[in-house]
């Protein structure tokens, strides 16, 4: 597994620079977190908190990016503000640093507070500087990608599944191994 770019940790560092609310999503939070997902992803999804504040926060992060917005392949020359952006589900966005997805509305999950329950701290290094990002739990990509049901989605799930299967598996080991023998120190 190979860590993220350098082009799409650069991104994240300017999200978490600017004091972002927002947890990582699909391919980019599977390989930051070390599992593997095939191929190597070449974007990265947010999932933003939808907040006034947060919505203020992101737009200066974009306009930080020199962020465009993208429409089927067509680069736009427009920065929506913090109303456009809460009022689009998805936002696919460019930048010299590369590809992203503001993603307000997952499939198969309710949103940012939804994602946060279950999200994983996860560091990267930007440029040299550990960054703390939070990316979804492997379950919660794997439900958005099963909902999604696009053809890239399906052909990854296999894979993704089968490690959430030997995660599910370390950890009956471990609690297997924590448990105290019950006829240890029992007087009969």
């Amino acid at each position: 597994m190979s860590g993220p770019s350098e082009g799409l940790a650069r991104i994240v560092a300017v999200f978490v620079r600017r004091k972002v609310n927002f947890v990582t999503i699909g391919g980019w939070a599977v390989q930051a977190q070390g599992f593997d997902l095939g191929y190597v992803t070449e974007d990265i999804d947010f999932t933003p908190d939808l907040s006034a504040d947060n919505l203020d926060r992101i737009v200066l992060a974009l306009e930080d990016l020199d962020a465009k917005a993208t429409y089927r392949g067509l680069v736009l020359d427009m920065l929506p503000d913090a109303l456009g952006l809460a009022r689009t589900p998805v936002w696919n966005m460019t930048c010299p640093h590369g590809d992203f997805d503001l993603v307000f509305d997952p499939a198969g999950l309710d949103g940012y507070r939804d994602l946060l329950r279950s999200a994983n701290p996860v560091t990267i290094d930007a440029d040299g500087e550990p960054i703390r990002v939070l990316c979804a739990d492997l379950a919660d990509i794997v439900t958005s990608k099963e909902t999604a049901n696009r053809d890239k989605d399906r052909g990854v799930l296999p894979l993704l599944r089968a490690q959430i299967a030997e995660l599910q598996q370390q950890q009956l080991q471990q609690d297997e191994l924590s448990r105290p023998d019950p006829g240890f120190g029992i007087d009969l």
